[in-house]
């Protein structure tokens, strides 16, 4: 019996030690790091410091080291000449964050100054090559090593930015042969990095998918350079299209302009970019004392446009007897054209230029005039207005007024088959012209002008398109010539 409670008792013991809890030291005796990679800048990166812009930020970025157990790493960049050792750098920065940041963030100048300290010249580039080095204490970790050339603050260009013209929609028409009137372009000034240098810009003009490194034409600004600002004749701007292959002047020629500021070695393009549209065309009016309003140039009769050859001017109306001659900008004598002495077509380009000839009607009445100014032809005809009738109101009506009734056009004893209205529209708008009530007697364009600024009139046609705008509008009841010209 006594042996039976011996085995049992030992039995008890063996299990009450198999069951005890054995405590471990469960703390990690070493440490690791993990690899990393360099986000930006890219391998041989080209960085020209700017003196004008000494505190614009340079930043480089890394993926993070996957840290041991217990220590995260910090990081730093090191920087050496490229015909030095990468061991014994020339440059070195902590990271931001007091190194802990994968990232790390310089001025210009901070970089500049590390490098004059190095006794790298001003202006002078240097041959780097770089890394990022992980570091938690007991194991450190080389990222990649990469090319960078850097050029020390020498000359130097602040940022600007372009005023004008904004880019928009909309496209601004100009008088190809015009040398009095002028695109204007303007900037921001730039200032030198250098003390007492100077700033001088090129506008540079580029298709919508070219480059500014080969512009397609380029001017430079008022002042031989100096201003920050350009103003470029309609003419030499035409010609300048014209040299660059753009020498349709009927197609709008979409481009973009920046300018290019340089100091010394140093250029920089503006931050921003516009876009511009030009249209190149010619309105046209006759003055003299043959026409409505005499030799007034302030107030002459508006000319129609032939819809298919844009070269071409149409008048049909009332003259008196006397000379008249034709003017491309109300108010001024700068530009003409006029009689060759045979009835042909002579220019008077500029203001210099000799005064052309007058045309001459000899009695009064009804004439269909016209003129192609790339033809260089002229005709003048009786017309007859026999059977014509003499509408006593005729008006536009569209979405600008909500199609209820027209906005009344007016006319003069004059012409009283002309009708003529200033009209602002705060959205672009589909019209008609139309009498005073009802619809039977309405004109609207020809289905392939629906958007066209001038064309003849068809009646029960479709709805003229117009952008928002102001216009001085010309209907003529006896052709259908209609034109909207720009205000």
């Amino acid at each position: 019996m006594k042996y039976k409670i011996l085995y049992t008792l030992l039995a008890f013991g063996i299990i009450a030690c198999g069951c005890k809890k054995t405590t471990f030291d469960e703390a990690s005796k070493g440490e690791a790091l993990g690899a990393f990679a360099v986000t930006a800048p890219a391998n041989n990166t080209m960085l020209v410091l700017n003196s004008a812009t000494p505190n614009k930020a340079i930043t480089i970025t890394w993926s993070a080291a996957k840290p041991g157990v217990n220590t995260a790493p910090t990081y730093k960049f090191v920087a050496a000449l490229k015909t030095g050792s990468i061991e014994q750098p020339i440059v070195e920065f902590p990271s931001d964050n007091g190194g802990n940041a994968t990232k790390l963030t310089l001025t210009q100048k901070q970089l500049d100054d590390a490098l004059k300290a190095k006794g790298i010249a001003d202006g002078a580039k240097a041959e780097l090559i770089w890394r990022v080095i992980a570091d938690n204490g007991s194991i450190k970790v080389n990222g990649d090593t990469f090319n960078i050339s850097i050029t020390r603050f020498g000359d130097g260009v602040s940022n600007f930015i372009l005023y004008g013209p904004v880019s928009s929609a909309d496209v601004i028409t100009i008088n190809p042969i015009l040398t009095a009137q002028s695109l204007n372009f303007k900037w921001q000034k730039s200032f030198a990095g250098k003390a007492g240098a100077s700033v001088t810009y090129k506008v540079k003009f580029i298709k919508p998918d070219g480059s500014f490194t080969t512009p397609l034409f380029e001017f430079t600004s008022n002042n031989s350079g100096l201003d920050s600002n350009l103003s470029v004749s309609y003419k030499d701007f035409d010609a300048a299209l014209t040299a660059a292959g753009l020498a349709d002047q009927s197609a709008i020629a979409k481009l973009k302009w920046s300018v290019e500021a340089t100091s010394g070695t140093f250029t920089k393009f503006s931050d921003y970019t516009n876009d511009v549209s030009i249209l190149r065309d010619v309105n046209l009016y006759m003055v003299g004392d043959a026409s409505e309003f005499g030799w007034d140039n302030g107030n002459p009769t508006y000319m129609y446009r032939d819809e298919t050859d844009r070269g071409s001017y149409i008048y049909t109306g009332y003259l008196n007897a006397g000379d008249f001659k034709f003017i491309t900008v109300v108010g001024s004598w700068d530009t003409q054209y006029g009689n060759n002495g045979s009835n042909g077509v002579s220019l008077k380009a500029k203001g210099s230029d000799p005064d052309p000839g007058t045309y001459k009607v000899t009695t009064a009445g009804f004439y269909t005039v016209k003129i192609n100014i790339n033809a260089m032809t002229f005709s003048i005809t009786p017309y007859s207005t026999t059977g014509a009738t003499v509408y006593p109101s005729i008006g536009i009506i569209g979405n600008f007024n909500g199609w209820g009734d027209i906005t009344a056009m007016s006319k003069t004893a004059f012409n009283p088959h002309i009708w003529m209205i200033t009209q602002i529209f705060a959205a672009d708008t589909e019209l008609k012209f139309r009498i005073a009530s009802g619809w039977d007697v309405n004109w609207g364009s020809a289905p392939t002008n629906k958007e066209g600024k001038y064309g003849k009139g068809v009646r029960d046609g479709s709805n003229l398109i117009v952008k928002a705008g102001t216009y001085k509008i010309l209907f003529n009841d006896l052709t259908g010539d209609y034109i909207f010209y720009t205000k």
